[in-house]
């Protein structure tokens, strides 16, 4: 590898432990990363995401996708709403400014 994209690689992973930090993403493993930053670019995308979204995008299971989910809204991370049209379906929304 050459000393250019060695030095590029680790200038991209240190923006990105920065956004962990800015986010308070921190404290989070691999997987839930995995699953903000799913629903994240889904919403900024399809301007709307739901859980069924996400376990399809992200490639975990529906447990654990759930499981990062309800940790993510007790911390504020993200908001659950309640479809109008389908009262089944779940939107997901940022809950940070």
């Amino acid at each position: 590898m050459s000393i250019k994209y060695i030095q590029k690689l680790a200038s991209i992973l240190d923006m990105l432990e920065n956004i962990n930090q800015d986010l308070d993403l921190v404290g989070y493993n691999e997987t839930e990363k995995k699953i903000f930053y799913t629903i994240v670019n889904n919403i900024h995308n399809n301007k709307k995401c739901n859980i069924t979204d996400v376990i399809q995008v992200s490639g975990f299971s529906r447990s654990t996708v759930y499981k990062a989910i309800k940790e993510f809204e007790n911390q504020g991370l993200v908001s659950l709403i309640q479809s109008d049209e389908d009262r089944r379906e779940v939107f997901l929304d940022l809950g940070i400014a």
